[in-house]
C-alpha cells in the first residue's frame, strides 16, 4: 500500500513537471478570439462589440477588469523617456486582482508621435517591466510593444533592441507574444506618415507615397517579411498579434467607405487564412497571424475607418462589413 502512494505520488509529481514546463504559448487557445478591434473613445463597449461580433479588444491603456469576462482585453502600459504608466504601485495592484491577462508593453516605442523612445531605453523599460509582471502573476502574458509597420527600418530598430537587451542582460529578450501594427505610411523625417523611428539618425526609409496607404499586397509582404525576420532571430514559435491596422487617410486623398470596406474584406480574408510551413508560427497551423484588430471603433482624429457611426448610433458602413465578416466566420 506504501509503494503504491509512492507511486501515486510520484506519477502527480512527473505530470506537475511536464505542466510546469510547458510554454505559455502551448497553453493559448490560438483558435479563439482572433478578430479584435481598438477602442479609443468612451462607448457601450459591450453593446458594440456584440454588435460587431468583435472578440477582443484593446484601448491603449489598463483597466480594472477580469481576464475571465465574457471580452477578451489586452492590457497596455506606456512608456515614455520619462517613465511608464501607470505606475509600479497600480501595475501591481492591478496583477494581484486581475491575473491572466495579456499586457503588452508599449505603444508604438518607435514612433515619434506616440511612445517615442530609443530602442536602448525600451530594452531596460522592457526588462523592468517583463520581470515585474511575471513576479506578480505568473499566469500573465507579456507581449512586446508593437512598431508602427514592420519595414526595414522600424526591424532595425527592433535589431537594437534585441542587441541591447541581450547585451544588457545576457539573454535573449523573452516574450509571450509579439505584437506589430500593420501600416504603410512614409518614412521621411518631417514629412507625413510614420517619421523616422525614436532615437535613430538616419532621413529616409520606406518612401510610400498616399495611394500606398492601401495597397494590400504591400500590407501583405511587409507581415509576411516580419515573420521572416521572427524566423531569423529564433521566434519563429511565439504567436503573433496586430493589434493596429486599418486606413487612417481620409476620403479627400481617395479613402472612400467602398475603399475601405474592401480593404477591410482583403486583409481580414488574408490575416485568417495565410499560412507558410517556413515561416508560420506551428502551433496555429503555420499560419502567419494568430490575432489582429482594426483601428478603430470610434476615432475622433482618425474617423474614415470607424466602425461606428455614433452621430446616428449605428453601425458605419465599414462596421457593417466588419459585421459580416464576423458572422460568416464565427458560424
Amino acid at each position: 500500500m506504501q509503494g503504491k502512494t509512492i507511486s501515486i505520488i510520484r506519477l502527480g509529481l512527473f505530470f506537475l513537471i511536464i505542466l510546469s514546463s510547458c510554454t505559455p504559448h502551448e497553453k493559448l487557445l490560438i483558435n479563439e478570439n482572433r478578430i479584435g478591434v481598438g477602442v479609443s473613445t468612451r462607448v457601450d463597449i459591450p453593446y458594440w462589440m456584440d454588435l460587431l461580433g468583435a472578440q477582443w479588444y484593446m484601448d491603449w491603456q489598463t483597466q480594472s477588469v477580469s481576464s475571465k469576462s465574457q471580452m477578451e482585453y489586452w492590457q497596455t502600459i506606456r512608456v515614455s523617456e520619462n517613465g511608464y504608466s501607470p505606475g509600479r504601485k497600480e501595475l501591481i495592484r492591478l496583477l494581484r486582482k486581475y491575473p491572466g491577462h495579456t499586457w503588452i508593453i508599449g505603444n508604438e516605442p518607435d514612433n515619434i508621435w506616440q511612445d517615442n523612445v530609443s530602442a536602448e531605453k525600451y530594452a531596460q523599460y522592457y526588462y523592468k517591466l517583463y520581470k515585474l509582471i511575471k513576479r506578480y502573476d505568473r499566469s500573465a502574458r507579456v507581449a512586446i510593444g508593437a512598431v508602427t509597420q514592420p519595414t526595414p527600418l522600424r526591424l532595425e530598430y527592433l535589431d537594437i533592441v534585441l542587441t541591447t537587451y541581450e547585451n544588457k542582460y545576457h539573454q535573449p529578450l523573452p516574450v509571450d507574444w509579439w505584437t506589430i501594427h500593420a501600416y504603410v505610411m512614409r518614412e521621411e523625417k518631417s514629412s507625413w506618415g510614420a517619421d523616422i523611428p525614436s532615437g535613430m539618425t538616419k532621413e529616409k526609409g520606406e518612401l510610400y507615397d498616399i495611394e500606398h496607404h492601401g495597397d494590400i499586397q504591400i500590407f501583405k509582404e511587409n507581415i509576411t517579411n516580419f515573420r521572416v525576420w521572427l524566423k531569423e532571430k529564433g521566434y519563429q514559435d511565439t504567436p503573433l498579434a496586430i493589434t493596429e491596422f486599418g486606413i487612417l487617410l481620409p476620403e479627400t486623398f481617395g479613402y472612400d467607405p467602398t475603399t475601405i470596406r474592401v480593404y477591410l474584406k482583403s486583409s481580414f480574408d488574408w490575416l485568417l487564412t495565410s499560412r507558410d510551413e517556413t515561416i508560420g508560427f506551428p502551433q496555429d497551423e503555420f499560419r502567419l497571424v494568430q490575432k489582429f484588430a482594426w483601428f478603430s471603433l470610434h476615432d475622433t482624429s482618425f474617423p474614415v475607418a470607424n466602425l461606428v457611426d455614433l452621430s446616428i448610433n449605428q453601425l458605419s458602413p465599414i462596421g457593417e462589413e466588419f459585421s459580416q465578416f464576423s458572422q460568416k466566420h464565427s458560424e
